[in-house]
């Protein structure tokens, strides 16, 4: 069963529209969107242009590609560029039978296979923070806070770092809630584990992943982790792969112009594993 993986489109029309011509050449049975898949939206009101996007672009544009390609699934994921609404709308068609949200809730399985998805990335300098956490249990506090949707007053408000990071678990913590998963399954987590060739910056000597994922992955040991949120990694690290234990780790990265993404039979990801781009 093939199986075609990208993230961090941005709500680009070129890399969409390279996407669009992959799924069509390649035929894969599903295709996983892992995150940071809309545009940040209208400065003024990105929260429903984000929405707005998902009900008016990307959802038609999947409808079109399962006209294309036969039992086509497309699973999606939300990112940290994300607003919790966009998610939202997401879950509205998925009840639909548009697509599939993955999560760390509800189990998805395709044949033999399982799936959860986790969305979220410790702190970063971006503004919106609906999908960051701390990553580990007692991490020091970010300096600066950021904006945050409001479900109470149904709209955005601007939070500190104390107030928004304090009422949310960290990583560690929702990670550890997650059910154990029979094998095999996949792991799609928007961001890559820590100190690996998934998570390194050109010019940043240290590494920028999850020490929470990692530590998830070296204990619960799926057959394959698929991640994005570090566009440059691979071609900072020289690698798209690493491995942690027995899991092979993806992050096919992103381009501005030209589409990286990976495509894999699901019974032998590790022999099967092609890019887009490196090959």
């Amino acid at each position: 069963m093939l199986i075609c993986y990208t993230s961090d489109l941005h709500g680009s029309r070129t890399l969409y529209a390279q996407l669009g011509e992959l799924v069509v050449k390649e035929q894969p049975r599903v295709v996983i969107l892992g995150g940071d898949l809309l545009p940040d939206g209208d400065p003024d009101d990105p929260v429903v242009s984000q929405v707005r996007y998902i009900d008016e672009t990307l959802v038609p544009r999947i409808a079109r590609w399962r006209e294309a390609v036969r039992g086509l699934e497309v699973a999606y994921l939300p990112g940290n560029h994300d607003w919790v609404p966009s998610l939202d709308a997401a879950q509205t068609h998925a009840d639909a039978g548009r697509l599939i949200v993955l999560s760390l809730k509800q189990p998805w399985r395709i044949g033999a296979t399982g799936m959860l998805g986790y969305a979220c990335t410790p702190w970063t300098p971006h503004t919106v923070k609906d999908f960051e956490r701390l990553d580990l249990r007692g991490d020091e506090l970010p300096a600066a806070g950021g904006v945050a949707w409001d479900a109470t007053s149904g709209c955005v408000r601007h939070v500190t770092a104390e107030a928004h990071f304090a009422r949310l678990p960290s990583l560690e913590e929702e990670l550890a809630a997650t059910p154990e998963m029979p094998a095999p399954w996949i792991f799609v987590c928007h961001t890559p584990p820590h100190d690996t060739k998934l998570d390194q910056l050109p010019g940043v000597d240290h590494p920028i992943g999850s020490r929470a994922v990692r530590r998830f992955i070296e204990k619960r040991q799926p057959l394959l982790s698929l991640h994005g949120h570090v566009h440059e990694s691979a071609a900072a690290s020289g690698s798209y792969t690493d491995r942690i234990g027995r899991t092979l780790c993806v992050n096919p990265g992103q381009g501005h112009e030209t589409l990286q993404a990976v495509l894999f039979d699901i019974k032998r990801p590790a022999e099967t594993v092609r890019h887009t781009v490196f090959g």
